[in-house]
């Protein structure tokens, strides 16, 4: 059997060697090299690539040479053992980076206000033909989001071309370097991987020019529409949402000391953390030179909502374009859970359907006017179906002008709108001439930070998270206010995260098939809490901790200086959190194992500002009176939950028992 095995695999590496032989003489073919790679499932992908280093072509060694330009320490090893191998064989591997003629001209669009703009590169390479790169990029999380190739189009086409276009400028290489490095830093901040062909725009990025801040802005500015005030405001609120904050250093007035009060007072406005919900111009008052602009955002910082409300006076800079020269929070009212302004009060319709033919989804998806992409998520695409252009004439927020979000999650497509007539319009159009595209699995009605949740692409599947919620405690999983957040990684460096792991001063455990679990504590009084969970696999490492605000700060400390070891994959909540690892034969290799892992998630617990403790701890709250009332309706549910859980044959590894020794112990114990 296992040299029928062999002799079954080594057809099919041969025929993708011979196809990769034949794509390594051109620039586009070397792209779509590395397209057939990554539809290469992860789990045998170096399997594949060591296979393929049996194969003894000099394209083959350029192959390998392009893997190492492209993914740098990620497949180095690999790469390093196949050219070992071609240079013991006699073959050259001494291949340098395609350089392509000479530079002759950058254009970018007109839209870097938006977040998103591209850029062409333009190359001679003789008898009047250019080679042109050309990017789609994006100033948040997907930083360098797309890259292509136009070769041997003529000088005059080129620029016939570009002068049908009114939205695109002409700028010099430095400047075009400038906006690819602003981009790429981005990949590097959110741990993403920019688009395929690294190999050929890095040179790019190792030519990152250090403008002073002010040529810094004048680069920004133009590539920046001409806007009116109202659109400067509702840009403003647009780049705070994404924390494009090199676009709001550009538009704010840059003389001094106005520039100085403007960074303190924008520091006051946006505190760290903050996320912008909506925000929105409402009132101009205009003259030829000074405008004065009324707005108002709706915020959200630790699980509270408030409404802002803001003056921002703006005046002309020299090149005739509109800068905020003073801002001012003049008001900020937390909202209450009832309030009309509460935008998470809103009820919005889900329908969610199973996709059984993507491109026939895609086919019916063409055919809606108005719809457009709003992000990738880690599994699928979020589109938006408007009533009004995205001209920031209207400002940012969830639902104002939308009809309908759309969204592609693995093998489930959801449709959210605050209509249900809008549902049933887009369901007839998904299955009119009977097209077999999507299978209808379910109809929700939700509140809004539910679906905010869904749309942020942290979570696999719409029912998971949203079914699982009590109507009583709409935020969290566990029935205890405990929620375990993992934060997953592909691994590009093992020995660099093995490094970082052996850092952390924490437990640590060997599980069968090559997983290792660290523990990392923290002190407590009289016993350790659980700070966070590592888990490393063979290709991929997971980091969990218990709310928002520990995962982000082991987060940042787990992400310092390991962009180049480490790709951001999603988050997603765990319902069994620490308590999943334990199968049968993990209990069986630890028997102690299950005890101590109890102890430490109850004494984390303990010591948790737990929101249905209106933000005390169960230790703060045995103090009071309104804390204890407050605990003891906390016991009341998990005893609800302990009897639905018992009905449905599950079971809780922390029973309300043993919740109540823990306080009982705690007080008896109190000095």
């Amino acid at each position: 059997m296992k040299s029928n095995k062999k002799n079954f695999y080594r057809p099919l590496l041969k025929s993708l060697a011979d196809d990769i032989v034949g794509l390594m003489e051109t620039n586009e073919g070397r792209l779509l090299a590395l397209e057939m790679l990554e539809e290469i499932p992860a789990d045998i992908k170096n399997d594949v690539l060591e296979g393929l280093s049996s194969f003894y072509n000099p394209q083959m060694v350029y192959f390998f040479s392009l893997l190492k330009w492209e993914y740098g320490k990620e497949y180095e090893a690999i790469c390093d053992r196949a050219l070992t191998k071609y240079r013991l064989a006699g073959l050259d591997v001494d291949y340098k980076q395609p350089v392509m003629g000479r530079f002759y001209k950058a254009f970018a669009s007109l839209s870097r206000h938006t977040g998103r703009m591209t850029l062409d590169m333009a190359w001679e390479t003789g008898k009047d033909k250019l080679y042109v790169e050309c990017f789609f990029l994006t100033f948040s999380s997907d930083g360098i989001h797309s890259f292509f190739i136009v070769n041997e189009i003529s000088i005059s086409q080129y620029e016939k071309d570009r002068g049908l276009f009114s939205d695109m400028i002409e700028l010099s290489y430095k400047e075009g370097c400038f906006l690819l490095c602003e981009a790429y830093k981005l990949n590097v901040r959110y741990m993403t991987r920019p688009a395929l062909g690294k190999f050929l725009y890095q040179k790019y990025l190792d030519d990152d020019t250090d403008f002073p801040p002010a040529h810094t802005n004048n680069v920004l500015r133009k590539v920046c529409a001409r806007l009116s005030p109202r659109q400067l405001g509702n840009s403003f609120f647009h780049a705070l949402r994404y924390q494009d904050y090199n676009y709001i250093l550009s538009i704010l007035y840059n003389e001094q000391p106005y520039h100085s009060l403007l960074l303190h007072q924008l520091n006051n406005s946006i505190l760290p953390g903050t996320i912008i919900m909506e925000g929105q111009v409402e009132e101009v008052r205009a003259s030829v030179d000074f405008a004065e602009i009324t707005a108002f955002s709706t915020t959200l910082q630790e699980r509270e909502v408030y409404h802002n409300e803001y003056i921002m006076r703006l005046v002309r800079d020299t090149t005739g374009s509109w800068c905020i020269r003073h801002l001012e929070n003049t008001t900020s009212i937390r909202l209450d859970a009832d309030s009309s302004l509460n935008p998470f009060n809103m009820q919005v319709y889900c329908r969610v359907y199973e996709i059984i033919d993507i491109d026939d989804l895609f086919d019916v998806l063409d055919q809606l006017d108005d719809i457009r992409e709003v992000e990738e998520l880690p599994y699928g695409l979020h589109m938006r179906l408007t009533c009004f252009e995205d001209d920031f004439n209207h400002g940012i927020s969830f639902m104002t002008g939308v009809i309908a979000d759309l969204v592609i999650n693995a093998d489930e497509f959801v449709v959210i709108s605050q209509d249900i007539e809008t549902l049933d319009e887009l369901h007839c159009l998904f299955m009119e001439n009977n097209t077999f595209a999507l299978v209808q699995r379910g109809e929700y009605e939700i509140n809004l930070i539910s679906a905010y949740n869904y749309l942020s692409g942290q979570y696999a599947n719409f029912e998971d998270i949203l079914l699982n919620e009590d109507t009583e405690v709409s935020d969290f999983v566990f029935e205890d206010g405990m929620r375990f957040i993992t934060a997953r990684y592909l691994i590009k460096d093992r020995a660099k995260v093995m490094a970082r792991l052996a850092e952390i001063k924490s437990l640590q455990i060997d599980l069968q098939g090559e997983l290792q679990v660290y523990y990392e504590l923290e002190d407590e009084p009289n016993q350790p809490g659980l700070f966070a969970e590592y888990i490393l696999g063979s290709s991929w490492v997971t980091v969990s901790a218990f709310g928002e605000k520990d995962i982000n700060l082991i987060r940042r400390n787990f992400e310092r200086d390991m962009y180049d070891a480490l790709e951001f994959d999603g988050l997603e909540l765990r319902e069994d959190g620490i308590f999943a690892i334990l199968s049968l034969d993990v209990k069986r290799q630890y028997p102690q194992l299950e005890s101590a892992l109890k102890d430490l998630y109850l004494n984390k617990w303990y010591h948790s500002n737990l929101p249905t403790l209106r933000g005390m701890s169960p230790l703060e709250a045995c103090q009071t009176e309104e804390g204890k009332r407050l605990l003891w309706t906390l016991f009341k549910r998990i005893k609800q939950k302990e009897k639905k859980r018992h009905i449905n044959g599950d079971r809780r590894r922390i029973g309300l028992k043993e919740y109540l020794r823990k306080v009982e112990f705690e007080k008896e114990n109190q000095p």
